[in-house]
């Protein structure tokens, strides 16, 4: 469903967010600490903190819906990917590498664009991180302007 362009932007050094619903529907969001895009199943391992996102981790179930935005800060070009969650739990080794890198790319950037660590340190964390398997199911272009809320398809993705 994800063309190799998109699994390039949301691979690429950018912005995450997710988004869950509890059981009365009530949005719980967080930041993402790191993706990977399985190219053989097409499902998404995505890296979230438990411990900086705990509501929104915590509604992460398996069959529920979830919501992914990826937004590149330099100019906003951004996609929203909605899903169900196929699995939730903690991080391998190789997640928490992939986690640890993400999250220091992210300080080094924002910290270089004048943003504090201190202001990141609410919402940037690679500590408890859940690896949340999500099969994709619809692909937004998000980027403000004339076609935020488009629905992407894989010929559309450039």
């Amino acid at each position: 469903m994800l063309g190799s362009k998109l699994a390039e932007f949301i691979e690429s050094p950018v912005m995450m967010l997710f988004a869950t619903r509890d059981a009365s529907g009530r949005p719980m969001i967080g930041r993402g600490s790191g993706v990977r895009l399985d190219r053989s199943s097409g499902y998404l391992h995505f890296l979230a903190s438990r411990c900086q996102w705990p509501k929104a981790v915590g509604e992460a179930l398996v069959g529920r819906p979830i919501a992914t935005t990826f937004v590149r800060a330099a100019d906003y070009k951004a996609c929203q990917i909605k899903g169900r969650i196929l699995n939730a739990g903690p991080a391998d080794a190789a997640c928490q590498t992939l986690g640890e890198a993400y999250v220091a790319e992210q300080l080094a950037r924002m910290l270089a664009l004048g943003v504090t660590r201190m202001q990141l340190s609410s919402t940037l964390s690679d500590q408890d991180l859940v690896c949340l398997t999500i099969e994709p199911q619809e692909v937004f272009e998000q980027t403000p302007g004339p076609g935020a809320g488009r629905r992407l398809t894989p010929e559309t993705m450039a």
